[in-house]
């Protein structure tokens, strides 16, 4: 038919094909009736944890802190980008006082229930098309409980003014307004306010300190996408440290003043560890990394491996090597790659602890090393499959420790080459995304050659292991 058109005619003609089929693509949202997003992204574990219908691309966090009071006040601006055609939304707030909510500029109607936040625009949100909200609220954050079985996480503060933010794996919403769940990552802003002398330390790249007189503002950026429950700030009366890994990756860290030298010296070990797991794992996909020691707290003993700033506690089991190699080793599986659902927790804690193996035992023969993973497994014991964790204890030894011996069983399956070319491969692919376990299967049978469905069945889904590969 486009021949026996003119050919001004044949253009407007294509346009308009060209326009038909992406809303054929688009499954025609703009032509459905507005729906409301979903109150849970579907995650296989807590299917009502984050929401559905949109993605979040950026967040801007400006507050003002009071550590002494622990109260805030501030906004946060979130752009994001409608999938459906959506009549309203949902976010995850916790406990704090919303002062306004607008979409578009435009003020929004809201209500609450338990953590959900539930907005409706004053007009409906076009499918595909790009909108911002921004919230205004203020209160006295604390933290929520889990319903991973890990007590309470989010937003802590210490008597003494200290405040420290470790949300794994679903209490970001204790400090701000978030779709609280992995797959919906997005790049951040954070521009803190607190009064002197305090400091704030942040994942991210700290961009400026504005100098307000009694008061100081830290604008950190995370560029890269992250995932909500690695979103933190940290605020305290700390030792500034910096140093540089190889390859210019900057290191700083934050030490509180009266940190005993010998639990600090272990942080020393980071530039070889970051230029060691470069060389196995490929190359660190952040520029910045460090470090910040929280309060004591009943989050105590633990670290977190926040996007570019791990938190690790003061106590000496958290500045082990073998601590410290685990969280690096994180910010390519977990940070970087970022899990599907929370169901595969082995998938990044597995591959963190045996990262941590491997610096350990980085001197020994993979005979010597394997005899090590021997004994563990022969003196270990699971309570539940590898890849089956109890949802409301999820992070067990299974996800740690039966993750860490199964990576070592598929190395030895695969050999050294296949084994390591796999995770280079993976971490490469899934760079600054998300990656389900099936897509890492497929990585490691590319990069093998072999077909690994029964492998991985056998070591993941039973509550016995079998012998390592060799060890029959």
């Amino acid at each position: 038919m486009l021949a026996w058109c003119g050919a001004e005619n044949r253009k407007l003609l294509g346009k308009a094909l060209l326009i038909f089929l992406l809303l054929a693509l688009a499954g025609c949202q703009v032509f459905r009736r507005p729906v409301a997003g979903s109150a849970g992204i579907g995650d296989t574990y807590y299917p009502d944890l984050g929401n559905g219908g949109y993605d979040v691309e950026h967040y801007k966090i400006v507050l003002s802190v009071d550590p002494q009071r622990n109260e805030i006040s501030g906004i946060a601006s979130l752009e994001a980008q409608a999938i459906d055609r959506l009549s309203s939304f949902n976010l995850e707030l916790q406990g704090l006082t919303i002062d306004d909510v607008q979409v578009n500029g435009q003020p929004a109607r809201y209500s609450r229930q338990g953590s959900e936040l539930m907005i409706t625009p004053s007009r409906s949100l076009a499918a595909l098309r790009p909108f911002v909200v921004e919230i205004a609220y203020h209160g006295s954050p604390g933290p929520g409980p889990s319903r991973a079985g890990v007590g309470r996480t989010g937003w802590f503060a210490a008597q003494d003014g200290t405040i420290n933010v470790i949300s794994e794996p679903d209490n970001a919403s204790t400090w701000y307004p978030v779709n609280d769940h992995p797959r919906d990552k997005a790049s951040y802003r954070f521009e803190i306010t607190v009064p002197e002398p305090w400091m704030v330390a942040a994942t991210g790249s700290l961009q400026q300190v504005v100098d307000l007189g009694a008061q100081n503002r830290y604008v950190w950026v995370m560029q890269a996408p992250m995932a909500s429950y690695l979103a933190s700030i940290n605020v305290g009366q700390y030792t500034y440290e910096e140093e540089f890994a190889p390859g210019g990756i900057h290191i700083r860290n934050y030490f509180p003043p009266a940190y005993p030298a010998e639990h600090k010296e272990n942080f020393g070990a980071m530039p070889e560890m970051l230029a060691y797991f470069s060389n196995l794992f490929g190359a660190y996909p952040f520029d910045t990394y460090g470090v910040v020691i929280t309060a004591d707290g009943p989050f105590c003993p633990s670290a977190l491996e926040g996007q570019t700033l791990s938190i690790h506690c003061p106590d000496m089991l958290m500045a082990t090597e073998y601590v410290i190699a685990h969280e690096i080793a994180h910010q390519w599986f977990g940070d970087s790659v970022s899990l599907e659902n929370w169901g595969d927790l082995w998938l990044k804690e597995g591959l963190a602890s045996y990262a941590g193996w491997l610096w350990d035992h980085r001197d020994e023969d993979l005979d010597t090393f394997t005899s090590f993973v021997n004994k563990r497994k022969n003196e270990f014991n699971l309570a539940a499959p590898i890849a089956q964790p109890n949802p409301e204890a999820m992070y067990g030894a299974e996800v740690y420790i039966g993750g860490a011996i199964f990576f070592h069983a598929l190395r030895l399956q695969v050999g050294d080459t296949a084994f390591f070319a796999a995770l280079r491969t993976y971490a490469e692919r899934y760079q600054y995304s998300n990656a389900s376990v099936d897509e890492f299967i497929q990585v490691v049978e590319s990069a093998s050659g072999q077909r690994l469905a029964s492998f991985f069945n056998a070591w993941l889904t039973e509550t016995k292991l079998p012998p390592l590969p060799g060890e029959d």
